[in-house]
């Protein structure tokens, strides 16, 4: 049968060129690939056919025989430029205009041959912008289009131009959230080497934005070659070179001259120790960022090289929370990178790419008084480590016309250093006393938020996969293994000699305080001390394979039929398996019809399961020796003196009246903190779609969203279980199932060892199931880049809700992956239904250019978002209060007093939502020549009506222990970034 993926035609290849149309994902979606059919003009096939394939940058060049109808497939072509010709005896040539092959991108392509009699009649005179074979839902968008628009120059951003995707908690930096899911679920990958943060998920590898050739960003249905994650991928490709030399230089300039302040905020009560809660009014940011690159053949058609150099300069000044620390931050690290392509032969190729991401902030930290402006005090000094050296090696064999191998082999390197010149005797103390205002204020120790958290660290990937696509007639099979083994290095402690951090609190006694002590009689003032330390080598192996049919049933319907099996080994310091799950199938299916046979339009629908690993970060928290334990002093004094020539208060503490702990130092029998039998996290989704091409450079689309939590992993304290079935008190944390049973190994004798398995029963723990559910609906309109305009529009209605986030807790900032505050206790989790922190219930997008003349070119990105739910998070619960954490009940009356205590409850979201947020980047870009060079000079203005929505407020209502309000409940503590602008210029020869 003549399948679909011959229906186009050279001409309408070339016009999809100039448009910039993507199309359906290949192998890791670092290449892509051409299939058709040679004609007659009659629409006869042409048996004995030979067509050739040339990238015309670099050479590459291949010819294939087509098959007995005609047909041939050129698979895993590296992007770039290419032209097509078919020969056949008796036949006149024909050579295609120049198309583009991006990342992902499937051409198809009939080609017409003639006699030597015959007009060549090449049909087709535009492309459909919808790709009818695909069923996944992603955004293509390449180097030309993104330089059209004003978008902040990171993969981040790219990836919230696309629907479902939401800016998170900027408490975990800059990262998406797509489709509901947390920002810790996304998996990042750079010429297919994953870069993702492993250890917490929070973050990844990144290069400069002119390092980067072209963005994925696959939002739902993606195949069954991507795993571990169940958010979003950000797919990129590098730049390679050409057969052209070519040198160029940019820099990017952000003054802080041009810059707008976010609003202070005052607490309402004028009486407080200080007038400021936020103080954003000293805030600056000087940014430079420079651009040096080389890109050429080293042989000409054979081997090639991309360099870049980039140094860069980051000057930021701010204020803490409370208005009494200074931070002065600076980092200068250069980024540098290569990538050399080595065509060996038209049947061989090999990729080499490396680059180093590492930086150093330094930051100096004094004193402030927000009143007069002045900083005070020798500074604290600190520093902190991200990023390291990356590298990876991709080979791609044609080992037939019919079967192609790409094995890639790489290493991904992150450190997570900090550290500063006090950390052996400077402790963080904070003074919350009611009326006592210290010299340092709240901040009363010589140590604050940047300088009290030490850790030497680092995270390493070292990443196999094997992948084949072999193409049988209407069925393109794909195959492959992949293999990653992530090793965290971990030595983490707060600072001082005591390895401690310590809250002064004022108190009365009987107040209830958490673990189920009580401020003794007598004591007015007492001091919660937190000791917490960490260290060793953790290990993860994560290995899968999966297999893939695209199966053109028809001319008009195709299915993706995919089957992926994972297996994740995580070891504790000591290199046991803590947590082995395995056999976890993840079935996905695909069904395009193209509705009318014409290209022009496509239903769709998929069905996929889509599996998290465990993070690093339970191996770290969970399996190690780590040491976490708070314990109640009373407070006999406090004086105002020195340590090491730094003000700080002397705290005399008197005894000890109770104490939390969370672990004692000891590394766990791996059998009493996991469940035997547990249980993998994933996630179902479901997405049925139509899009369709309406008139010439336009189509539009709508798809609705179904994603569902089906199954979670986190530590949960089963103490109550174990005390009410045998007796035994003692504090114990398993990773497990929420609301589902688990096999353990107890202390059934309370003897102090383990003695048999048992299985506890979920009406025994007392743990509701894990829920997540998003449901979205999202419309689509897009002109392609034509006439000198394009813009892409969408809205999306979208509903995220259930009682738990995922692997992070945007609620607290908390980024304990896999082990966060939620499922902790039972009373933590009474009331933790309903809509959770990504849910933007509205979502409208937009973004285009217009070319104004020849030279100058506008362009606009705009973002409106409605506001995330809030909360009135207590201390306490009418079953008592909690060893720690953030409940749904505030005491209302007789807070002291635990057998008449009377709450109020707030279930999640129930508090309201933060206001709207809109925000307008333009931007406007000048092209000359000068001395006969390419230049270019641009300017940026991001929110450029300076919107000033709130972003977060303080979600606390209680402050230390249950009835003491927070007086900076519901305070913002977060705004929209304010008004900037970033000056360019480019030069090219």
């Amino acid at each position: 049968m003549k399948s679909q993926f011959f229906k186009r035609t050279l001409t309408a290849a070339a016009v999809a060129a100039a448009m910039g149309i993507s199309a359906t994902a290949v192998a890791q979606s670092t290449t892509g690939s051409v299939n058709g059919q040679v004609v007659t003009t009659s629409d006869q096939a042409v048996e004995n056919a030979s067509v050739t394939i040339r990238n015309v940058e670099t050479g590459f060049t291949r010819t294939v025989q087509v098959g007995e109808d005609g047909s041939y497939r050129f698979p895993q072509l590296p992007t770039g430029r290419y032209i097509v010709v078919a020969n056949a005896s008796g036949y006149e040539p024909n050579q295609s205009q120049e198309f583009v092959i991006s990342a992902g991108g499937s051409r198809e392509l009939t080609v017409p041959l003639a006699t030597g009699i015959e007009t060549i009649d090449v049909s087709g005179t535009a492309i459909s912008m919808v790709d009818t074979r695909s069923s996944g839902t992603s955004l293509n968008i390449g180097e030309a289009q993104i330089d059209r628009i004003p978008v902040p120059r990171n993969a981040t951003n790219v990836a919230l131009l696309a629907p479902s995707t939401t800016a998170g908690d900027s408490r975990f930096g800059n990262l998406a959230s797509f489709g509901g899911s947390s920002v810790a679920e996304n998996a990042v990958y750079i010429n297919g080497l994953n870069v993702t943060n492993f250890r917490t998920g929070t973050g990844f590898s990144e290069v400069p934005f002119e390092f980067y050739k072209e963005f994925e960003v696959k939002t739902g249905g993606y195949s069954a070659e991507y795993g571990r994650s169940t958010g979003g991928v950000i797919n990129t490709i590098v730049k390679s070179g050409t057969n052209e030399w070519e040198f160029g230089a940019n820099l990017y300039y952000t003054p802080d001259s041009f810059s707008e302040d976010a609003p202070d905020v005052r607490y309402a009560n004028a009486a407080a120790t200080n007038e400021y809660y936020i103080y954003n009014a000293a805030d600056t940011r000087d940014e430079y960022e420079g651009n040096i690159y080389a890109s050429g053949p080293i042989i000409e058609d054979t081997l090639f090289i991309y360099a870049l150099y980039n140094p860069r300069n980051v000057e930021r000044e701010t204020v803490g929370t409370e208005a009494q620390t200074f931070f002065d931050d600076s980092t200068d690290d250069a980024f540098w990178g290569t990538k050399i392509d080595w065509q060996i032969t038209g049947d061989h190729l090999l990729e080499l790419l490396a680059f180093s991401d590492s930086t150093t902030t330094n930051t100096l930290s004094y004193g402030f008084d927000p009143q007069t402006g002045e900083r005070s005090g020798p500074p604290g000094v600190s520093y902190s480590e991200n990023g390291g050296t990356n590298y990876s090696a991709t080979y791609t064999g044609y080992l037939t016309n019919d079967l192609t191998m790409k094995v890639m082999y790489g290493e991904n390197q992150y450190d997570l250093s900090s550290n500063s010149d006090e950390f052996a005797y400077c402790s963080l103390i904070r003074d919350y006393r009611t009326n006592v205002t210290p010299p340092n204020g709240i901040e009363a120790g010589c140590a604050d938020t940047s300088t009290y958290f030490g850790e030497t660290g680092e995270d390493t990937r070292k990443a196999f996969r094997v992948d084949f696509e072999w193409y049988l007639g209407d069925h393109l099979l794909r195959f492959g293994y992949d293999r990653e083994e992530n090793t965290s290095t971990s030595q983490t402690s707060y600072s001082g000699p005591e390895q401690s951090y310590y809250f002064v609190e004022t108190g009365e006694p009987g107040q209830q305080l958490a673990g189920g002590n009580t401020v003794p009689e007598g004591v007015t003032e007492y001091v919660m001390a937190r000791e917490y330390r960490v260290s060793g080598d953790f290990e993860t192996i994560g290995s899968a394979f999966y297999v893939e049919d695209q199966w053109s049933i028809t001319d008009d319907l195709t299915a993706t039929i995919g089957l992926r099996n994972d297996t994740f080994d995580n070891k504790n310091a000591e290199g046991e398996t803590f947590v082995k799950i395995d056999n976890m199938w993840a079935p996905r299916l695909g069904l395009s019809w193209d509705v009318n046979g014409d290209g022009q339009s496509k239903l769709f629908a998929n069905v996929g399961r889509y599996f998290l690993p465990v993070a690093n970060n339970t191996n770290v928290r969970l399996s190690g020796n780590e040491y976490d334990v708070r314990t109640f002093y009373e407070l006999n004094g406090a004086t105002v003196g020195q340590i090491e020539g730094q003000d700080s208060l002397i705290l005399d503490l008197g005894p000890a009246f109770g104490e939390v702990v969370n672990a004692d130092g000891t590394v766990p029998d791996t059998r009493a903190i996991v469940d035997q039998d547990i249980d993998p996290m994933y996630q179902d989704e479901i997405i049925l779609g139509y899009e369709s091409a309406f008139a010439e450079n336009w189509s539009w689309g709508i798809r609705g969203i179904r994603r569902q939590l089906n199954g979670a992993i986190d530590d949960m304290e089963i103490s109550a279980a174990l005390d009410d079935r045998y007796g035994c008190h003692a504090a114990s944390y398993v990773l497990g199932n929420p609301g589902e049973s688990m096999e353990i190994f107890a202390d059934t004798n309370c003897d102090g060892s383990l003695d048999e398995q048992i299985a506890l029963q979920p009406e025994e723990l007392g743990y509701p199931e894990a829920e997540r559910s998003y449901n979205a609906v999202e419309v689509t309109l897009a002109r392609a880049w034509a006439d000198g305009w394009s813009i892409n529009a969408s809205y999306t209605w979208a509903h995220s809700y259930g009682n738990t986030e995922g692997l992070v807790k945007s609620d607290i900032a908390q980024d304990d992956a896999g082990i966060t505050q939620d499922f902790d206790f039972p009373e933590l989790m009474d009331g933790a239904y309903g809509d959770l922190p990504n849910d933007r219930r509205h979502m409208f997008k937009a973004y285009g250019a217009y070319e104004l003349t020849e030279n100058l070119r506008v362009g606009a990105n705009f973002r409106l978002e409605s506001g995330r739910p809030t909360n009135a998070f207590g201390i306490g619960h009418p079953n008592g209060v909690p060893s720690y954490g953030d409940t749904f009940y505030v005491c209302k009356a007789n807070c002291n007093d635990e057998a008449n205590d009377e709450y109020a409850y707030f279930p999640r979201g129930t508090y309201g939502r933060t206001p709207w947020q809109a925000r307008l980047d333009l931007n406007a870009t000048y092209t000359t020549q000068i001395q006969n060079m390419e230049t270019e000079f641009r300017v940026d203005v991001f929110n450029a009506l300076n919107a000033q929505s709130v972003a977060r407020v303080n979600e606390f209502a209680e402050d230390g222990a249950p009835g003491v309000a927070n007086e900076r409940f519901m305070l913002p503590t977060a705004f929209q970034t304010p008004r900037y602008l970033m000056f360019s210029a480019s030069v090219k020869f």
